[in-house]
């Protein structure tokens, strides 16, 4: 019997596939705000290199 990967992580938690969706959401939200901010402002990621390419 083959088990999709859902099943799989939820097998190896004991969680409802719920529980980790709702654990791992405010962690998702994070990386969607940082990407936003990337692609509104891309000086962030310029920043470093630009500072010490001007030594």
């Amino acid at each position: 019997m083959k088990l999709t990967r859902a099943l799989r992580f939820q097998a190896l938690t004991g969680k409802n596939i719920l529980y980790v969706a709702r654990a791992a959401f405010p962690f998702f939200m994070m990386i969607l705000l940082g990407l936003v901010l990337i692609t509104v402002f891309p000086e962030i990621v310029t920043y470093l290199p630009t500072t010490m390419s001007q030594r």
